[in-house]
């Protein structure tokens, strides 16, 4: 499975976490070709920014494990913008029994991305649907997720947007979380964001400012949108989220490494993460 520039150089950064297992044998069959480049140019402007890609999944993955291992019941997780992240094989690996069923959902390679799955881990591919849509239009909807991927309204759900606040526009992101409300607040919504560079400290803020300006310059993209907490918690109490916690850069780093070392101050780090019920 190739793939394209971003996705590749993003593979590239994340792959030392997948070292072994399904989630091993499913990275060794994407072809990284077009991200060496583009990572190469990255190097230039910080060698260990990796390591920023790899605190980032790594919580993530670990936040969400540790959710489903408190809840009650079986929860669905559902991947919008999915990307080629083989975070359902590692959720269902060591949630199985508290995970129903993940949904991913993308707007191209997922029939590709599914017979990977197939592929690598056979027992597990038939509790993960890969539908084919595009989030940021009127077409994604609760009712779309049931009949294409298998959606139950009525469990509750995880929702995790990860990589894709920086490139939607703010109402097309709101227009997607709003997908997913639930009458009695049964689901979660975890948001991955990028923080404004004024709240960056001055010596860290050129990182990811030329990161960004690299990889837009390299694949078209030139208007990358960032998040303040503030305007974070707006977007979810515009979805009926009254109730919002904030994770930093800092937090990442702990979980992964144990304490932190690049990122001692929130304001060294540029990655936000925000969850609440809807």
């Amino acid at each position: 499975m190739r793939l394209d520039h971003t996705a590749a150089l993003v593979t590239l950064w994340a792959a030392p976490l997948y070292a072994e297992g399904p989630t091993a044998a499913f990275v060794g069959q994407l072809d990284l070709s077009q991200g060496q480049e583009l990572l190469a140019r990255c190097h230039d402007v910080c060698r260990w920014y990796g390591e920023v890609i790899r605190d980032r999944k790594h919580f993530l993955s670990h936040f969400i494990q540790k959710e489903l291992a408190t809840r009650a019941e079986q929860c669905q997780v559902i991947i919008p913008a999915a990307g080629v992240s083989p975070l359902a094989l590692e959720l269902l690996l060591s949630q199985q029994d508290n995970v129903k069923k993940v949904i991913e959902v993308d707007i191209a390679g997922t029939a590709e991305k599914h017979q990977l799955y197939s592929a690598v881990a056979p027992h597990l591919a038939d509790r993960i649907a890969c539908v084919t849509a595009d989030i940021t239009t009127a077409g994604f909807s609760a009712g779309m997720l049931e009949a294409e991927g298998g959606y139950e309204p009525d469990v509750p759900a995880i929702v995790l947007f990860e990589g894709i606040s920086y490139y939607i526009t703010e109402a097309q992101l709101r227009r997607a979380m709003g997908v997913f409300r639930s009458a009695q607040q049964q689901n979660m919504i975890v948001l991955e964001h990028l923080l404004p560079c004024a709240l960056v400290n001055e010596a860290r803020r050129s990182i990811p400012a030329a990161i960004f300006r690299t990889i837009g310059t390299y694949v078209g993209l030139s208007n990358i949108r960032c998040y303040s907490p503030a305007r974070v918690e707006a977007l979810f109490q515009s979805v009926r989220c009254s109730e919002v916690r904030h994770y930093s850069s800092t937090d990442m780093e702990r979980v992964r490494k144990g304490k932190p070392q690049r990122f001692v101050e929130d304001g060294d780090g540029w990655i936000g993460c925000a969850v609440g019920a809807v």
